[in-house]
C-alpha cells in the first residue's frame, strides 16, 4: 500500500520538482554560454547630459545647487571614456557604449560631473551590461535533473503497465495449471 502511494504520488512529485528545477539550470546554462556570442552583454554604456540639463539638475535639488557630485576634467579620462563622453556631448541624453577600458565605472555609476571644454556635463552610467555569472556545470546538471524529473513523472503509467502486465502473466500461468 505505501509503496503503491509513493509510485503514485510521491515519485511524480519528486520528478515534477526536478523537471522544473531541470529547467530553469537548462535555461539560465544555456543563455550563460552563449549570451557573450550573441551580444548582449559587454560594453557599458553611459548617458551625458547637455550643459543646460546639467545646471538645470543641479539648479533644482536644493538652495545649495543640489548634491555634492565628484568632478572629472575629460583629460582624466580612459580614452574609451573619453571618447563616449564625446559621443554623449554631440548626442545627450543617448545612451552611448564605452568600448574599452572603464577605470571610472564606479563613479559613472553615482554620477560624476565631467568638464568638457570648460562646461560640465552629467554622466552617469546607464547600463552595465555584465555577462550572467554561472557554474559552467549548471547546463548538464539541469539537464540531467530535467531528465530524472521526466523519469519521475512517467513512473505512474509505467508502473501501471508492469502492475497489468504481472497481473496477465500470473493470469495466464493459472489458466494453464488449472
Amino acid at each position: 500500500m505505501v509503496r503503491e502511494w509513493l509510485l503514485t504520488y510521491g515519485v511524480p512529485f519528486v520528478g515534477s520538482v526536478l523537471l522544473a528545477i531541470g529547467i530553469v539550470g537548462g535555461v539560465m546554462g544555456g543563455y550563460a554560454l552563449v549570451q557573450p556570442a550573441i551580444g548582449f552583454c559587454g560594453d557599458p554604456q553611459i548617458t551625458v547630459y547637455s550643459a543646460e540639463d546639467t545646471e538645470r539638475l543641479r539648479e533644482g535639488h536644493t538652495p545649495a545647487g543640489g548634491p555634492e557630485l565628484d568632478r572629472l576634467r575629460i583629460a582624466e579620462l580612459s580614452p574609451a571614456e573619453r571618447r563616449a563622453v564625446r559621443a554623449g556631448i554631440e548626442a545627450p541624453g543617448e545612451s552611448i557604449s564605452v568600448e574599452g577600458a572603464t577605470p571610472h565605472r564606479a563613479a559613472f555609476r553615482r554620477g560624476v560631473l565631467v568638464v568638457a571644454d570648460g562646461q560640465a556635463h552629467y554622466v552617469t552610467l546607464a547600463t552595465e551590461n555584465d555577462c550572467t555569472q554561472v557554474s559552467p556545470l549548471l547546463l548538464p546538471l539541469g539537464i540531467a535533473a530535467g531528465l530524472l524529473g521526466i523519469v519521475g513523472v512517467l513512473t505512474p503509467p509505467i508502473y501501471r503497465r508492469y502492475l497489468a502486465f504481472e497481473r496477465s502473466q500470473h493470469g495466464d500461468g493459472e489458466s494453464e495449471g488449472g
